[in-house]
C-alpha cells in the first residue's frame, strides 16, 4: 500500500530535512481520556497512514514505571509502545524520526507540576525492542546534508531525537519546536494563517517541526471548553487551504519538512495533502512521478 512505503518513491539525492513528511503530535496518546487523547491509532496504524515522525512523551510513576504521558493524564505502559515500534521496524524499510522525552514540567499560576523521568528504563526499552546497534542512526555530523540514498546505504531505519541525549542511542540534532498557547488557541481560520509565520522563520540545519493541531488553553480564543478531537474538526476542514498556502510560497515550500497534527490515522486526508508537497519540491523519482501522483489524487 502506498502510504506504508511512500518513501521508496523519493529520490536518492533528496535530503531528509527537505522531504515533506507527516508527523504525529503526542503520538502515544491512544486510549487516554478524551481531554488528553490526540491520536486514535497505534504507532503502527499511524505509520500505515503515512506518518514518519512520532512525538513520544513519557513520565515515570512513583514506582519508577515508565508510561505514556500527556500532562497529568496517564497512558499505556511504555513497554507496550516500544513493542509496537518493534513490530513496525520489523515490517518496513521506511525511515522514521522519533522524538523521545520526559513530559515537560508545567505551571498554572501558582500550581507547578513536575514529571519524573526514568532514563535507565528508557534506555533499556530502546535496547530491548529497537535493535539500536543495527537500526539507529547516531553518527550525524551534518544532518542537513544527509540524503535518502545515504540512509538506504546505511541500512538505518530511525533516528532518536533528544536535545540532551538523555538516553542511549539518542541524537541532539536540532528540531525547533515553536509553540505559543495564545496562537494555538486562536479561532481556526485565524490559527491556520497565523501558524504559517513559523515556516517563514530562518532555517536551521536540522529537522523542521511544524505543528498544525490546536490546543485547549485558558485565556485563549478557543478557551478550555473543547478537547483535541473537537478542535481537530475545523482544522481538518481548513487543512487543504493551509497546504495550498504553503505550496504557493517558495520559501515555505522549501522549508516545510515534518508537518505534524492530531488524529493522523483517522483517514488519509492530512497525509495525502502533505505528501503532495513532495511533487512540488521535486524530490519524487522521475520514473515514479505518475504513479505517485495517481496514488495521492
Amino acid at each position: 500500500m502506498f502510504y506504508s512505503n511512500w518513501m521508496s518513491y523519493i529520490k536518492d539525492d533528496a535530503k531528509i530535512t527537505k522531504i515533506a513528511m507527516p508527523g504525529s503530535h503526542n503520538a502515544a496518546t491512544m486510549g487516554m481520556n478524551k481531554l488528553a487523547r490526540c491520536q486514535g491509532g497505534s504507532l503502527y496504524a499511524q505509520a500505515m497512514h503515512g506518518v514518519r515522525m512520532f512525538d513520544l512523551r513519557f513520565k515515570a510513576t512513583k514506582k519508577g514505571e515508565l508510561i505514556a504521558a500527556h500532562g497529568v493524564m496517564n497512558g499505556m505502559p511504555a513497554e507496550q509502545i516500544f513493542e509496537n515500534l518493534q513490530r513496525l521496524l520489523d515490517s518496513t524499510n521506511e525511515f522514521f524520526v522519533i522524538g523521545i522525552r520526559t513530559y515537560m514540567n508545567q505551571g498554572f499560576g501558582p500550581i507547578k507540576l513536575h514529571y519524573n523521568s526514568n532514563n535507565s528504563e528508557t534506555s533499556r526499552l530502546i535496547r530491548k525492542y529497537l535493535s539500536p546497534e543495527k537500526y539507529a542512526l547516531t553518527d550525524v555530523e551534518n544532518i542537513g546534508g544527509l540524503t535518502m540514498g545515504d540512509i538506504r546505504k546505511s541500512g538505518k531505519k530511525y533516528i532518536l531525537l533528544n536535545k540532551n541525549k538523555e538516553y542511549d542511542f539518542t541524537s541532539d540534532v536540532p528540531m525547533p519546536d515553536p509553540w505559543d498557547s495564545v496562537v494555538y488557541g486562536y479561532k481556526p481560520e485565524k490559527f491556520i494563517k497565523e501558524i504559517q509565520k513559523y515556516l517563514r522563520e530562518p532555517m536551521v540545519e536540522g529537522f523542521h517541526w511544524f505543528q498544525t493541531q490546536q490546543t485547549p488553553n485558558l485565556n485563549t480564543e478557543n478557551g478550555w471548553t473543547k478537547w483535541p478531537d473537537d478542535l481537530d474538526e475545523p482544522v481538518r476542514a481548513l487543512f487543504p487551504q493551509l497546504i495550498s498556502d504553503i505550496a504557493a510560497d517558495p520559501y515555505m515550500l522549501e522549508k516545510v519538512n515534518i508537518v505534524a497534527g492530531d488524529f493522523m490515522s483517522r483517514d488519509y486526508l492530512k497525509a495525502n495533502l502533505i505528501l503532495r508537497l513532495n511533487l512540488l519540491k521535486g524530490v519524487v523519482k522521475d520514473e515514479l512521478v505518475e504513479e505517485y501522483t495517481n496514488f495521492i489524487k
